[in-house]
Parts: structure tokens; C-alpha cells; sequence
């Protein structure tokens, strides 16, 4: 069995709620546009730990030196939907 094809560092990925959580079991309500650092397993095959920037550490005034600022796991499935670029970017919430 292959391993799914997921977004590369630098991606940008947008969850919605219900399709993160802060930590297992912690189920996220809001939307987030994540720039992809790293991406790792978890031990729920469901999802995947993305670590990464906001969109605004990206902006110069915000002067990011941290290697990432967010540390969530995202569904596996919308991972391998924005690889394919099957996904589209959060609206508003």
C-alpha cells in the first residue's frame, strides 16, 4: 500500500470545522489557512499533524522567526483533496 500524496512545504491548506482538532479529541470550530511546514503521522490514521504558519507570518511587518506557529492535526482526507488541488480555500465562517 502506497502512501497518500500530501501537500509539500510551503502548501497552503484551509480547514473548516470538524475537519481539525487542537489535540486528539479536541475538535476545531474555526476556519484556518495554514502554510504547510512539515507534515507527520499520528497515531490516529485519520489524521496527520501539520505543523506550520498563519497566512500573517507571512506578512513583513510580523517578522516570523519561529520555525512553525501552528501544531494541528488535520483529516488526512483534506490533505490529500488540496495535494490533488481538489480543494478549494475556506470562506469566511
Amino acid at each position: 500500500m502506497t502512501a497518500p500524496m500530501m501537500p509539500g512545504p510551503g502548501a497552503r491548506v484551509s480547514v473548516r470545522p470538524g475537519e481539525w482538532q487542537l489535540s486528539p479529541g479536541i475538535e476545531g470550530h474555526t476556519c484556518h489557512d495554514i502554510r504547510i511546514v512539515t507534515i507527520h503521522k499520528s497515531q490516529d490514521p485519520r489524521y496527520a499533524w501539520v505543523y506550520g504558519h498563519g497566512l500573517e507570518c507571512a506578512w513583513e511587518s510580523a517578522d516570523c522567526t519561529a520555525p512553525f506557529c501552528w501544531e494541528l492535526l488535520v483529516k488526512v482526507d483534506v490533505l490529500v483533496a488540496t495535494a490533488a488541488g481538489e480543494r478549494p480555500r475556506a470562506r469566511r465562517c
